[in-house]
């Protein structure tokens, strides 16, 4: 016959030692929060204010940028950027592609051209002053969209 396993609750030899225990969890709550601060690094939040970009984005929504895996964004014809005013570089705006000239420049133009300072008024963008794209809208929650 096997012998027999004893399940009382009061047996110590189940238990795992506080050593072992702390080697296997603290690995895995370092990745934790290295992940956690990688996604907070690559991925913004920011709320569009005005009327630039309407119909795309409207005043109050919120959105995720993703500035790209190695944190320089590329941008590309057709993309909605998030980019520092060349004007005042505090300021965040956020414009669609026209183009990409030869030296890398963007010409950033508000989908509203009737109430968007753009590179009408600002001229081409240098490709260090864009550092994201606008990913997703997640607010309002019903308009969603990628």
């Amino acid at each position: 016959l096997p012998p027999q396993m004893t399940t009382e609750r009061g047996s110590s030899s189940h238990r795992t030692p506080p050593l072992l225990w702390a080697a296997a969890v603290i690995p895995i709550a370092l990745e934790i929060v290295g992940l956690v601060w990688w996604l907070r690094w690559r991925f913004l939040r920011y709320e569009v204010a005005g009327q630039s970009m309407t119909p795309a984005l409207a005043e109050n929504d919120w959105i995720i940028a993703d500035r790209g895996p190695s944190g320089r964004y590329r941008p590309q014809a057709g993309h909605v950027v998030l980019f520092r005013d060349p004007e005042d570089r505090t300021r965040i705006l956020v414009k669609r592609v026209g183009h990409i000239d030869l030296h890398g420049n963007a010409w950033l133009l508000g989908d509203n051209a009737a109430v968007s300072r753009d590179s009408r008024v600002f001229g081409p963008v240098p490709p260090e002053l864009i550092f994201a794209r606008a990913r997703w809208r997640y607010w309002p929650f019903g308009q969603f969209t990628i």
